[in-house]
């Protein structure tokens, strides 16, 4: 069944093109991964399904059975509403019921007789079973138990929580309500590796469809089986896995780049023949390739790969070799302590990820190494020459009605405005993206910003909270290869396990208030605590048709491609029979034979409307095995 079709949609700011006529549709049981860089539109995409924006033109049609609910990143305003209620607000219909229900029984306690109110309370009581409502309190608990808050927790009013805390409110109330179709943007990127890895065991299950916004790569893998990819105005589908995008993109890409090759050296081909002899023997046929050229569908050229922010992360030198010493401290607030009996070092060259659940105390760590909060107890060592930086995951070192130009300048107020322009585009911000104000700037944008502050100087010991949130796919490759190549030694935050695999090599792991470590990446952390991750959810039955249909698609083309090989073929032949008639017209035939010449100009004649309707031909056979 459809839930939504969009047609021809077109949507533009400013000079931007965001999408430009551009149809999908989603069908019930769809998983859809969407993906792109920051900016290229995907929130825009979803606050147009969700009803909250319009198309510049285009329709979108929603089926009569098609029930949104929209997690929207950073839009919680009930906050004077504790947790339990605003979440159970999700199903208002059931409150209704709810409270109709108490009504009714009040009144039949009073007047047990009325038989119009007691067949009212059988319906409505009938209504709120059909609807889940028995299960539905205990359904609201699961489900933010899962999103890693504590019961203790539930009834606490909005306003005291932080603002992750919050988006992951606003992400249980969109699981709890009873909407068919969800739109998750970023729902991963105020979760622990926990809840993470809990969510994607609870979409498996949940038999609703959804579009998801992540730059969680192992996040996408178990959670999509449909791949959007917005770019350059358009959407580009994949069906399979998230890895599978990944290998058909690259497959669709050098495809595109052999056809644009060949079309370019057919072109060039033919507009050689048409200046040689639009004024000569052979003007009829420059003429007919002159029409073809004219009506043949110009390929764009392909995209460059855009490997966005070019990072580098430079040392400011060679530490000694033991860059910090952690004996027997015990952080937290006040008389609360979160991580106790902490020891461990860090050595040069050392890559340590520092993992938990939220409110574990991974932060107040962090913190405490470099100054900010003071350890309960215990002592801390810093070795000789060693430059310590911190990012911070709430970027607070940014200046919000500062541009950006700005907020990097003043980390070296004597450097000429080229180089510090320069360097930011490095991080992705060229010509005019550096005259932006950082108030307009986008989640991803700023989090690049304040990378880009944190690493205009170099350091040779590095803590990162969290730096890749926001961050858009080709932005975290960047920065994984620019931290690979790093001499200097991390401590990094993170619940991004793909990130987590790539760059560190020990794990420091949080669990009831105790650390432990682990000489290896998170993989291997895994393996060796049993943390079982849900596997991907099992494909819907209808890929085997996607299958099947694939490979007649296959076939297809395959007799294209073999039938525009032959209409090459027959193009060489009739233009060399065209020529040969030509010859014979001019040298050969004697001009008192008229009967012949007149034969042979008609045969020359509907050669050459032939050789147009075979470049026709050839221009629609392209167009096919492009498809």
């Amino acid at each position: 069944m459809s839930l939504i079709a969009a047609e021809r949609i077109s949507k533009r700011f400013g000079d931007q093109v965001l999408f430009e006529r551009v149809s999908f549709t989603v069908q019930h049981g769809d998983r859809i991964g969407l993906v792109g860089k920051n900016g290229s539109g995907k929130t825009t995409l979803f606050e147009i399904l969700a009803g909250l924006k319009e198309a510049d033109s285009g329709s979108v049609n929603r089926s009569r059975g098609c029930l949104i609910e929209y997690a929207q990143q950073e839009q919680v305003n009930a906050l004077d509403t504790t947790l339990l209620d605003f979440v159970s607000s999700a199903r208002r219909d059931l409150l209704q019921l709810r409270r109709e229900i108490a009504e009714l029984e009040e009144h039949l306690a009073v007047n047990p007789s009325d038989r119009d109110k007691l067949t009212r309370l059988g319906h409505r009581q009938h209504e709120y079973e059909a609807g889940g409502g028995f299960d539905f309190d205990s359904e609201v608990k699961h489900i933010l138990m899962g999103l890693s808050f504590p019961l203790e927790r539930h009834r606490d009013r909005i306003r005291n929580f932080s603002g992750g805390e919050k988006n992951r409110a606003a992400l249980a109330r969109v699981l709890a309500g009873k909407g068919n179709l969800l739109l998750l943007d970023e729902p991963t990127n105020h979760l622990d590796i926990e809840s993470t890895c809990w969510l994607e065991d609870y979409l498996s299950r949940a038999g609703r469809s959804y579009i998801v916004v992540s730059h969680d790569r192992t996040f996408l893998q178990n959670t999509v089986d449909i791949v959007w990819e917005i770019h350059s105005g358009k959407i580009d589908a994949y069906t399979g896995s998230f890895e599978k995008y990944l290998e058909q993109r690259s497959t669709r890409r050098r495809q595109h780049e052999h056809q644009y090759r060949l079309q370019r050296e057919e072109i060039k081909r033919v507009e050689e023949f048409i200046r040689r002899n639009m004024a000569g023997q052979k003007t009829k046929q420059a003429q007919s390739r002159l029409k073809y050229l004219q009506r043949i569908k110009r390929l764009p050229p392909p995209e460059q790969d855009g490997r966005g922010p070019s990072i580098r992360v430079k040392s400011s030198g060679r530490s000694y070799a033991h860059v910090l010493a952690v004996e027997d401290m015990a952080v937290g607030y006040g008389r609360e302590t979160l991580v106790e009996d902490i020891s461990f070092d860090v050595y040069r060259g050392d890559k340590i990820g520092l993992i938990g659940p939220n409110g574990s105390g991974k932060s107040t760590i962090l913190r405490t190494l470099i100054g900010e909060v003071a350890p309960i107890r215990g002592d801390i060592k810093l070795g000789n020459n060693v430059d310590v930086v911190y990012f911070d995951q709430e970027l607070s070192d940014l200046t919000p009605d500062r541009t950006v130009l700005e907020n990097v300048w003043e980390m070296d107020p004597q450097a000429e405005m080229g180089t510090v322009r320069s360097f930011l585009g490095r991080f992705g911000f060229t010509g005019n993206d550096s005259l932006k104000m950082v108030a307009a700037l986008s989640g991803g944008e700023k989090t690049k910003l304040s990378l880009a502050r944190l690493l205009y100087h170099p350091a040779n010991f590095i803590i990162f909270d969290e730096p890749t949130n926001h961050l858009d796919l080709i932005s975290r490759e960047a920065l994984e290869e620019a931290l690979i190549e790093y001499s200097g030694s991390l401590l990094i935050v993170s619940h991004d396990r793909y990130f987590l695999d790539r760059v560190v090599t020990r794990i420091m792991h949080i669990d009831k208030k105790r650390l432990t470590g682990y000489d290896g990446n998170y993989s291997y952390f895994r393996e060796k605590t049993a943390v079982a991750e849900p596997a991907p959810a099992p494909k819907p039955a209808g890929n085997r048709l996607s299958h099947l249909e694939f490979k007649k698609k296959s076939r297809y083309r395959s007799r294209v491609k073999k039938e525009i090989t032959s209409t090459r073929s027959r193009i060489a032949d009739v233009e060399k029979e065209i020529e040969r008639l030509g010859q014979a017209i001019d040298r050969e035939i004697p001009r008192s034979d008229w009967e012949k010449l007149a034969e042979t100009t008609r045969r020359k004649t509907g050669l050459e409307e032939e050789l147009l309707r075979l470049y026709q031909k050839l221009e629609e056979l392209s167009e096919i095995e492009l498809d």
